[in-house]
């Protein structure tokens, strides 16, 4: 471990990285000061969390109407929501997937797809051990 964490065998091993590996100037970049998001990824997505942000802090206002999306005893941890493994084609995840081109076969996992927050919504409540009592009679209102 010492002589591989010394910085003169990073910067020999780094120092012409590209040249040593002519297959990663063939994979297709963009240029610019902001990256240009693919819509059509299954991969990674512009996440819409900051859609309308800005610098200055937002009004504080009371919350109505408001629903849990979930409770949960003392025992669940966000490990537990947290979506990870596979994913399964009859999962929430997986229909969407399917519904975007997406084989089965070529799913992959969801820690392979954490940057598209559509798997991951659609992934948090996979656990098995997590059960919905919402029903098609539920309504947001």
């Amino acid at each position: 471990m010492q002589s591989a964490l010394r910085p003169e065998v990073f910067r020999a091993l780094y120092k012409d990285f590209a040249r040593q590996n002519p297959a990663w100037n063939e994979i297709p970049s963009t240029l610019g000061n902001v990256y240009r998001w693919d819509e059509n990824s299954t991969y990674i997505q512009e996440p819409p969390f900051f859609d309308g942000f800005g610098m200055e802090a937002g009004k504080i206002t009371e919350i109505k109407g408001a629903k849990a999306l979930g409770i949960f005893g003392d025992s669940v941890t966000t490990d537990h929501i947290s979506p990870a493994g596979s994913i399964k084609k009859d999962a929430p995840a997986g229909k969407f997937l399917i519904a975007n081109g997406v084989q089965p076969v070529d799913f992959n996992s969801y820690g392979a797809r954490r940057g598209n927050d559509r798997v991951m919504t659609r992934g948090t409540f996979a656990n098995v051990r997590i059960k919905t009592r919402w029903s098609p009679a539920w309504k947001a209102g």
